[in-house]
């Protein structure tokens, strides 16, 4: 299944991450010749250390992790202090909540701020959408906002959120998604036929957090 390692980005962002768990996840990048490693902010400086500025893999980092309901100001300055630290890429997690009241034309707002501080620093955005708490049309609505908002990337759920993995839900989520923009999905739970499907429909990066029977 080497075939797929470049296609996949460990993700170690549970509450009870321990440091030997992340020198284990970077190993496995480097050997393995994965995507990239995703980390909690409080971690970013460290491994961009041990990473040093010309490993291949992608160093990301989550902004308003997990729900995305903290003030703007809040997401603007965790993502200036990520970019400091070394973040090659920046994860934002929208406000669902602000989606169910009437605030939700403050998310688009948000978006555009964030992405231009990425972009500013040539760093790619990726917006994380929490699609198993949303209706069809809410998914579509905030697809387009994050694409008029110039995200790069959208993700089809956090990882924090008990799941089941379903190869449908995911394919009819890169299905929404503009061909212009790049996807990631959660892929804990999959099995191998199922991750080459999604490469096959042009996924461009797989998500693993806790789950590693894959590499087993």
């Amino acid at each position: 299944m080497n075939h797929l390692f470049p296609y996949i980005e460990r993700a170690l962002l549970h509450p009870d991450v321990r440091i030997n768990e992340q020198y284990a996840a970077l190993d496995d990048v480097t050997q393995l010749g994965l995507a990239g490693l995703t980390v909690a902010p409080f971690w970013v400086k460290k491994w961009r250390r041990e990473m040093g500025d010309t490993h291949p893999a992608s160093l990301s980092t989550v902004i308003g992790y997990p729900y995305g309901y903290q003030r703007t100001e809040a997401k603007q300055l965790e993502l200036e202090l990520a970019l400091k630290d070394g973040a090659s890429e920046i994860e934002v997690v929208l406000n669902t909540s602000a989606l169910f009241s009437p605030t939700s034309v403050w998310l688009k707002i948000e978006l555009v701020k964030l992405v231009a501080l990425a972009h500013a620093a040539e760093k790619p955005l990726t917006v994380i959408l929490e699609s198993s708490l949303l209706t069809d049309d809410e998914l579509v609505k905030m697809i387009k906002i994050a694409a008029d908002a110039g995200a790069d990337f959208l993700k089809n759920a956090t990882g924090a959120l008990p799941a089941n993995f379903s190869l449908e839900k995911c394919l009819a989520f890169r299905d929404l998604v503009p061909t212009s923009l790049g996807v990631k999905i959660v892929a804990d739970g999959a099995s191998e036929a199922e991750m080459e499907q999604l490469v096959k429909e042009k996924v461009e990066r797989l998500t693993l957090g806790q789950d590693l029977s894959i590499f087993e």
